[in-house]
């Protein structure tokens, strides 16, 4: 019980940076006020750009070099032969598709470079296709029952199934695209500015309906299922409505860096400038975490969540706290008759947890310590209000769990350091892949000093490496260390032997070969940027190697 407790706690924390990610929660009455960015209906909805195919090529190379394997990428070259090597195309410029929508009826329109027309339109009539020109800067290309109108204008042939959407005049993508290629090979972006009051609000009524009868109690769900469910569905909702009325842009792009050899996913969200949901953002960096000193992106594992919430999602967890504590109440205290008791220990418990809710700060440290082959232990903290009644309230709770299913031993006090008692928890049951991790069956341990709820699973190492983490955890801390509200990162050759060590062939064997030679580190980060944040994910070289070996390997069964 308390493992999962402690797990659903974690969990509970994580999403915090979904909240923050996906957009501010708040309650407003519509989406017909505060703080819409002047509409702009020659914007479209959405852009999906390529900055050039050079670029893709170049990827491809990247990823191919990455596996050893640098002439699958030359081959390439004969592949391209046999389409006239896109000749007539501009292979050094933007090329992407743009979606505009007048109510709901969505216009597709493509952008494509051109170096000459004429070479364009031959090397298209290879496929199962016609070309006609139909007038000045005019074309049309047809295949089977498709026709694709084509409009020259400078640079850029526009393509699209309605022909009046060729009649419109665009800007030049070169410009448009600036900021996507100059940052992204490939990129999508969703101009929410693009949207009418009137179509933002047909959205939200459409979206509000549907999950108004999702959140409707399922045949046979439990009750406390359903309520979790309902808050998140809520929360989903609330989401909706803000993105809607004070979103600017939506922005995921990919890239890759052949110098670096790593790749990276970014997901950018705007809001409106001088909106709330700006001021949001602008507020996440400001929070100072009480476990700067333990960060070490060199361990095999490491996870830091420096939040600060807004009123909205603490109500929403807050609401989820109560739902937990009245199931808790169910299954360990059913026949006490203190129940309803202000001072029993399952209340105080959940008081402590509403209680650092409230406060507005999530402070979270997680990490798995050890070198490879191992054995490894994960280690780590929560910030908390109210520690001197969250120790007595867990002694209380701990003792409560001994005897019950899933646990085989629990050992209060089981040891002390500095003067904090350390409680342990052996769960029944133990498999033989956490063994293989841990270096034995592990057990959980926990602490509760002054102001860190301290947690560690593993077997024989796990106490002394949580020693070390609240010795080092208590040293002074760097006034100029940047603030930074999420960073995790995983190397993932520490763990290679995780990957069905029976195994030499197989994907498994292949991943071990792939992150053994270094560069295998997956990164992970949260940071804001100008009336908004930043989602960034990072593979390293290990993880191109992978790809490239496995896309290698189709490439040599296919011949």
């Amino acid at each position: 019980m308390m493992a999962r407790l402690l797990s659903r706690t974690t969990a509970s924390v994580l999403t915090f940076v979904h909240l923050g990610l996906a957009g501010l929660v708040l309650t407003s009455p519509g989406l017909e006020s505060r703080a819409l960015a002047q509409v702009d209906p020659q914007a479209p909805l959405l852009i999906v750009n390529v900055a050039s195919f050079e670029r893709l090529l170049g990827q491809v190379a990247t990823t191919f070099e990455a596996a050893g394997r640098p002439e699958l990428a030359e081959s390439l070259g004969g592949q391209l032969a046999r389409v006239n090597d896109l000749k007539g195309l501009n292979r050094n410029q933007s090329m992407g598709v743009m979606l505009y929508l007048t109510g709901f009826s969505p216009t597709t329109v493509a952008y494509v470079p051109v170096k000459n027309i004429d070479d364009l339109m031959k090397t298209a009539e290879l496929g199962p296709v016609s070309t006609t020109k139909v007038g000045e800067d005019r074309y049309e290309v047809k295949a089977r029952q498709q026709t694709l109108y084509v409009k020259m204008q400078g640079n850029y042939a526009f393509v699209s199934n309605d022909s009046s959407a060729v009649n419109l005049e665009y800007p030049d993508p070169a410009a448009t695209a600036k900021r996507f290629s100059a940052s992204y090979d490939v990129s999508a972006a969703v101009s929410l500015k693009s949207l009418e009051p009137a179509t933002r609000q047909l959205f939200y009524n459409i979206f509000k309906a549907q999950a108004e009868n999702g959140l409707q109690r399922r045949d046979n769900e439990p009750e406390a299922a359903w309520e979790m469910r309902k808050a998140e569905g809520e929360r989903t909702l609330a989401v909706m409505e803000i993105l809607l009325n004070q979103g600017n842009e939506i922005l995921v792009g990919w890239t890759m860096s052949p110098v670096e050899k790593a790749a990276a996913l970014e997901v950018v969200i705007t809001a409106n400038q001088g909106s709330e949901y700006a001021a949001y953002f602008a507020e996440i960096q400001g929070a100072r975490s009480r476990f700067s000193n333990l960060v070490n992106t060199t361990n095999p594992m490491s996870l830091s969540l420096s939040w600060k919430l807004d009123k909205p999602s603490r109500k929403s967890m807050r609401t989820m706290l109560g739902v937990a504590q009245k199931e808790m109440f169910k299954r360990m205290a059913a026949d006490d008759a203190n129940v309803e008791d202000e001072n029993h220990p399952i209340r105080q418990l959940f008081s402590v947890l509403d209680g650092t809710v409230a406060e507005g700060h999530a402070d979270l440290l997680m990490q798995m310590v050890g070198t490879a082959p191992g054995p490894f232990s994960l280690v780590g903290g929560m910030k908390m209000e109210d520690t001197g009644t969250l120790s007595n309230a867990l002694l209380d709770v701990l003792g409560r769990l001994k005897g019950r299913p899933g646990i085989a031993d629990v050992r209060l006090n089981s040891s002390t350091h500095n003067g904090v008692d350390i409680h342990r928890i052996e769960p029944a049951g133990q498999g033989s892949g956490r063994e293989r991790l841990f270096g034995g069956p592990p057990s959980i341990y926990l602490a509760v000093d002054k102001s860190v709820l301290w947690f560690a699973v593993g077997a024989e190492k796990a106490p002394g490496d949580l020693k070390k983490a609240m010795d080092k955890a208590a040293e002074p801390r760097s006034e100029t260390a940047a603030a930074v509200p999420m960073q995790m990162v995983m190397n993932f050759a520490s763990f290679s032997e995780m990957f069905d060590p029976q195994q030499s062939e197989g994907f498994a064997g292949r991943a071990r070969r792939a992150f053994g030679k270094g560069g295998d580190a997956l990164r992970m980060e949260v940071l804001p940027v100008t009336d908004g944040m930043r989602f960034r994910i990072q593979f390293d070289e290990a993880f191109l190697r992978l790809a490239g070996a496995e896309a290698a390997r189709r490439m040599d069964r296919g011949n």
